[in-house]
């Protein structure tokens, strides 16, 4: 038998569509990634290059995708990358290849300069590979009643719903483009991006003019930008009336958001915070320096220094003074926190981090600094 690793090439496209759609059909439920990821699968997509492949005898037996990305938070543009259609053949199991595929890959990453990679998928298979559960997004779920009791006597907005078309891009696009902090996406593939995980677009109307817009997979809301953030509760309202069936909507949102978040804290039913992705970073220095002035704008953040190093990696100093957030590059010193990669991304990224570590337990700066509020939006995942 003849086993090749190798890059898809455009004579695997279809093959490598069939490839996913076959294991994780096998595994869970009909897939079709065609159409569940029309913004990596659809027919004007060049994704061959992306997918690392095991051939045995001229057959796909293994298979991962990275998608690479940028992020952009203020004037910082961050290299990131979505790992995805993580798949082997059951009959190719246990042979290692996954192993070999993932450590190719996360080669790639480091030596094309990736700040950082991020993934779905069960915690402790990727943490072999440094990958673990980071970030904080606030799940929102508001009923009916939410709506009915506290805004009892209002008269709302009349807004028209409608799936969102070509003729509607440049209008929604422009304003995804209006955030300070995203994934950069073309408006070539702004539609696509939003159809993904079998999400609709839907458009905003309010006499005839687009106010905003959203995207619904059932009663989840994973994206909702607006004009106006006060239209808020008259979008919710439209929601339940045109759609009928939902007795609840849940909204995903980035802890930095200040447009829907105050409202939404007087209106939901629950509000629960939670781990975003399994996260694995590359350049702690610069995805910390960016989070880091993203936290700054919605918290105080108080004055000080601290010194990190990583175990074979770097050794940078996070300075905040009169609120204003920096980070450096640094010489590491006796007192500076020394962590493994994996206690790093915990400590920086997560609300448990500073209990896992105990010679961090005790820093007043590190219970104020952290978690930093990572996030990667729902649909730019694969």
């Amino acid at each position: 038998m003849k086993v090749e690793f190798c890059k898809g090439t455009l004579e695997d496209r279809q093959d490598i569509v069939d490839f996913g759609d076959l294991v994780f059909s096998k595994n869970s439920r009909p897939h079709d990634f065609q159409t569940l990821l029309p913004k990596l699968y659809g027919p004007a997509s060049q994704f061959e290059p992306l997918h690392y492949l095991v051939k045995e005898d001229g057959k796909i037996r293994a298979m991962i995708c990275v998608l690479p990305m940028e992020y952009r938070v203020g004037n910082k543009i961050l290299k990131i990358n979505g790992v995805g259609t993580v798949s082997v053949h059951p009959a190719a199991r246990s042979r290692g290849y996954m192993k070999k595929l993932m450590a190719w890959a996360l080669e790639d990453m480091e030596t094309e300069g990736y700040d950082f990679s991020v993934l779905g998928g069960q915690r402790q298979r990727y943490e072999y590979f440094g990958y673990t559960p980071m970030g904080t997004r606030l799940r929102y779920t508001v009923t009916r009643d939410n709506l009915r009791h506290r805004y009892a006597g209002r008269t709302f907005a009349s807004l028209h719903l409608r799936p969102m078309e070509e003729k509607d891009v440049a209008d929604c696009y422009a304003l995804y483009e209006q955030q300070s902090i995203r994934v950069c996406r073309s408006q070539e593939e702004f539609l696509a991006v939003l159809r993904s995980w079998t999400a609709t677009p839907w458009v905003v109307e309010e006499n005839d003019s687009i106010v905003g817009y959203f995207c619904s997979n059932g009663n989840l809301l994973p994206e909702v930008l607006l004009r106006d953030p006060a239209l808020l509760p008259d979008l919710l309202h439209t929601f339940f009336q045109q759609f009928g069936a939902p007795s609840e909507a849940i909204l995903i949102l980035p802890e930095w958001d200040l447009t829907f978040t105050p409202e939404l804290g007087r209106l939901a039913e629950s509000i629960r915070t939670e781990a975003d992705h399994n996260y694995r970073i590359f350049h702690f220095a610069d995805v910390v320096q960016a989070f880091l002035q993203v936290k700054a704008g919605y918290t105080p953040l108080p004055d000080g220094q601290l010194t990190l190093t990583v175990d074979g990696g770097e050794t940078f100093t996070i300075v905040v003074e009169n609120g204003i957030a920096s980070v450096q590059k640094a010489v590491s010193t006796p007192d500076a926190l020394a962590l493994s990669p994996l206690q790093a991304e915990r400590l920086l990224f997560t609300r448990e981090g500073w209990r896992e570590i105990p010679q961090a337990a005790s820093s007043f700066l590190v219970r104020s600094w952290f978690p930093l509020p990572l996030l990667t939006p729902e649909q730019d995942n694969c």
